[in-house]
This record gives structure tokens, sequence and C-alpha cells, in this order.
């Protein structure tokens, strides 16, 4: 058994595209709004762009124009080693030239207490996954009388 402190919550990633480089940064605000909130900890923070000939790159923190109000340079020390050149360029790859991706990795940190109960109860996960917004949208669907 261990205690809470060498219990780690679930990690999840988000790569989310920004058409045209055209970056808000509203969302920046409610990463950091999770953050102090203890719902998350970000474990990196990575852009990349892909330009007009399909040549994908790095742009660093400071590099990264929005519309924010939030320094997102405060993750820049936030590196994990999840995160390499082949998940770059896979998300890169995904994405119109001309335009700039950005790739979250976060713990669930709202979900430590629970797992560090299962820990104690000598329980073990034997699953986790996610369910697609579509896919619930569909199954509601589905399942309402026609």
């Amino acid at each position: 058994m261990t205690g809470d402190d060498d219990v780690l919550g679930p990690i999840d990633y988000l790569a989310v595209e920004f058409p045209g480089g055209h970056i808000t940064g509203e969302g920046f605000a409610i990463i950091l709004d999770l953050v102090r909130r203890g719902v998350i900890r970000v474990l990196d923070l990575q852009f990349v762009a892909r330009a007009a000939d399909g040549t994908v790159s790095r742009v660093e923190l400071d590099d990264v124009e929005h519309h924010g109000d939030v320094d997102i340079t405060r993750w820049a020390g936030a590196s994990s080693g999840l995160l390499d050149a082949s998940d770059r360029e896979a998300v890169g790859a995904q994405i119109e030239a001309g335009s700039v991706a950005g790739i979250l990795v976060y713990e669930n940190v709202w979900a430590v207490p629970i797992m560090a109960a299962l820990d104690r109860s000598y329980a073990r996960l034997v699953g986790s996954g996610r369910i697609g917004s579509d896919d619930l949208l569909a199954a509601l669907d589905e399942s309402e009388p026609g």
C-alpha cells in the first residue's frame, strides 16, 4: 500500500486545432482555473504548426500568440516526457496547413482519492476509457422513443 502522495489520477490528453493559428486564449483561463482548484495538473502543454508544404514544427510557448490574459509560459516547465516528436507529428498531420494545434496532457487530480482508496483496499483497476461525445449523443438519440 502507498500513501496518497504516491498515487496518480488518470492521465488524459487533448489535441486541439486552431484553424489559421487563431487562438483566443479563453481556454487557457479555464485550464488555469481547473489547476488552481486542484481538479487537474498540467503535465505537458505543447504546440505544433503545419506549414503550407505540410511540414510540422514545434512552436515554443512564448511564441504562441493568443488574445487571452493568461501567461501560458507558466507551463513551459511542464514536461512529463510523455509527448515526443512522433506525437507532435501525428497531431500535426491531422491539422490543416496554416493551423496550429495545442496538445495538453493532464492528470485528473480529482480522482486521486478514489485511486488511493482502491489501493488501500487492495482493489485493482481493470479498465478505463473514454466515451466520445458523438457516441453518447448517438446512444441517447437511439434510446429516445420514436
